[in-house]
């Protein structure tokens, strides 16, 4: 037997006035339809079927030997085969609508079986509506004038971003959602169910916040002119003594020259170097990039010449091409393309004085705030000394030169 205890609230003609001060109590109007209800949650069921079977014919047995009254759409269709071992009615409606693209809605023992509606939402994307594609290719003849011989490295990057952003989001929608991109409004709409555009909300997120995620750095060219006439390059062992972390690992006695440095402390470097001979800054740039674009700076000077009118070749000067990965610990990730141009002594058999080109490309990891030293470029330098009467006597001597690139990014906050 079944007791119900049925309240009526009392009409507004018997309902007596509320105190002074005091709001009157407004009248239920609507529950939660997926809160806990006696008769969706009160008893359980088993169900196995190794036949596919009507859902429709499955819904009356769901609800059958209780109180529900079920209504499915006339677009309801599809089978089932299964087992339902243990299930309230509501984990049973779940189980077997959602896979089907259906929803239910129960009110006072009435269940409506209904298609899920998809809803559409709007989402920005805050991006420049240009596709960026930077190609570099380092490299040229080895050997002599005339041989076949030849070296080189070619990098291209290609940034799409709302391209990328399509098929992202085209890979989490449903088989009957739709989407469309709008690059010169910077917009994306997408219709699907709400779960899946909760998905969407969470990859748009995630993609933005790496997207706009820039680093400064600040790239030095420096020249060292060494006061030591017998050493061919730089003594790293004595740098590695003075700026702490740096080569630990290597052998004494070696003064080979080092492709790439990572310094913590980028004044104290600067320093050791000064006690190797005559520092001097050729080029400081700045620039910022943003993560996974490509950025070029050039800093050069020319010189015009009868041939080439005013617009010269460069004669000194730094070409950097960088392209900068930002993980989310710190860490920096480099690809770099400088090309440094200076002047070259002439040999004793030319009268001219040439240009010496010093390229590199490389891949470097680095933490904000550390400076990375790509070094191996070495060349010679003619010094002329005034010398007898009145200084006509000018012989000259010859000086050897490293060239440093020390680059430092740091992590600029959105």
């Amino acid at each position: 037997m079944f007791l119900f205890a049925l309240s009526v609230a009392p009409s507004a003609a018997f309902a007596q006035a509320p105190p002074p001060g005091q709001l009157p109590t407004l009248p239920l109007t609507q529950l939660d339809e997926r809160g806990p209800a006696a008769n969706l949650d009160n008893r359980t069921l088993t169900l196995s079927f190794a036949q596919p079977i009507a859902v429709k014919d499955l819904l009356l047995l769901i609800v059958r030997g209780t109180t529900l009254s079920i209504v499915p759409d006339p677009a309801i269709s599809g089978s089932f085969i299964g087992e339902l071992r243990n299930v309230t009615i509501r984990q049973a409606l779940e189980l077997v609508l959602a896979p089907l693209g259906f929803d239910y809605r129960a009110d006072l023992g009435l269940v409506r079986v209904f298609p899920r509606a998809q809803t559409t939402r709007m989402f920005d994307i805050n991006y420049i509506a240009t596709e960026r594609t930077g190609t570099s290719t380092i490299g040229g003849d080895v050997g002599s004038p005339g041989t076949a011989a030849s070296a080189s490295v070619a990098s291209a990057t290609r940034a799409d971003v709302f391209a990328d952003l399509a098929r992202g989001v085209q890979g989490l929608l449903s088989e009957r959602a739709t989407f469309n991109v709008d690059r010169k409004a910077g917009l994306l709409q997408v219709t699907d169910f709400p779960e899946r555009l909760d998905r969407v909300a969470e990859y748009l997120d995630a993609v933005q916040d790496r997207v706009h995620r820039q680093v400064e750095i600040d790239a030095r060219v420096v020249e060292v002119e060494l006061t030591d006439e017998s050493a061919r390059a730089l003594d790293w062992d004595a740098l590695a003594r003075t700026v702490s972390g740096a080569g630990q690992n290597r052998p004494a006695g070696t003064r080979a020259e080092r492709a790439g440095l990572r310094v913590t402390d980028a004044a104290a470097f600067m320093a050791a170097l000064g006690a190797q001979g005559r520092v001097s800054v050729v080029a400081n740039p700045r620039l910022l990039a943003l993560n996974n674009e490509p950025a070029i700076v050039r800093s050069v000077s020319t010189e015009a010449s009868p041939r080439e009118g005013a617009g010269g070749a460069p004669t000194e000067g730094l070409v950097l091409s960088v392209t900068p990965h930002i993980s989310s610990d710190g860490v920096v990730m480099l690809s770099l393309s400088p090309i440094v141009a200076s002047r070259a002594p002439a040999s004793d058999s030319q009268a001219v004085e040439r240009r010496a080109i010093h390229e590199a490309d490389t891949l470097a990891r680095v933490a904000s705030g550390e400076t990375l030293v790509i070094s191996g470029f070495t060349r010679e330098r003619a010094i002329a000394a005034r010398s007898g009467w009145f200084g006509r006597n000018t012989p000259a001597t010859r000086a050897r030169v490293a060239v440093l690139i020390l680059l430092t990014p740091r992590i600029v906050a959105p």
